[in-house]
């Protein structure tokens, strides 16, 4: 049940006779990809690189981490002064004003 070349349509052959256009294609289309792999290649992180940024980045989360607790520290003392202030001065007063 073989078929002749001149006998098929046009459309079953079309990538045989046109087969140095589509070659032409694919050097093109390789050339471009390996463009491609060369820049990724120079421009890839490598395992290095992430962990140095990942100790970088641990080192502000300890950094953040104390200016929170100094915050909470600093926030404490003026609420616990505010209320001792708030309380003790009334009394400061009575002793001091005659009357």
């Amino acid at each position: 049940m073989s078929m002749k070349f001149d006998d098929e349509r046009p459309e079953t052959y079309h990538w045989r006779v046109h087969t140095e256009k589509r070659i032409e294609r694919l050097e093109t289309d390789n050339m471009s990809h390996e463009v491609d792999i060369a820049f990724l290649k120079a421009h890839y992180a490598t395992k290095d690189d992430i962990a140095e940024l990942k100790a970088a980045i641990a080192a502000l989360e300890a950094r953040i981490d104390t200016k929170i607790a100094e915050a909470k520290t600093t926030i404490i003392i003026w609420v616990v002064g505010a209320v001792f202030l708030g309380q003790l001065l009334p009394a400061l007063l009575k002793l001091l004003i005659p009357g």
